[in-house]
């Protein structure tokens, strides 16, 4: 007879068990998709309140001005994102500190 190795906490197939009770604590696709639209509109508004500084650091590049604008804009928009969902996992009480 012979025996297969299945790990504790899984279904057999390699992936893991999830209980229903660790589904209520994860953030829900709704809410992911409403923290990066506000991460977006909160870097929009930041750009456009600091784009005359933006513009006048970023002419020192020359040819890669245009790249640096983007790539902070689009860090802006990430960690306001990050932020977003730690403040709502913050304030739903589902954080996991």
């Amino acid at each position: 007879m012979s025996r297969v190795y299945t790990p504790h906490g899984s279904a057999g197939n390699g992936r893991p068990t999830v209980s229903d009770g660790d589904g209520a604590k994860r953030i829900g696709s709704f809410e992911h998709h409403l923290c990066g639209a506000g991460g977006l509109l909160l870097a929009i508004m930041l750009t456009v309140l600091f784009y005359p500084l933006l513009v006048s650091l970023a002419l020192g590049l020359e040819m890669l001005a245009t790249t640096a604008l983007v790539s902070v804009v689009v860090l802006v928009w990430c960690i306001a994102w990050i932020g977003l969902e730690l403040l709502w996992e913050w304030q739903a009480g589902r954080d996991s500190t």
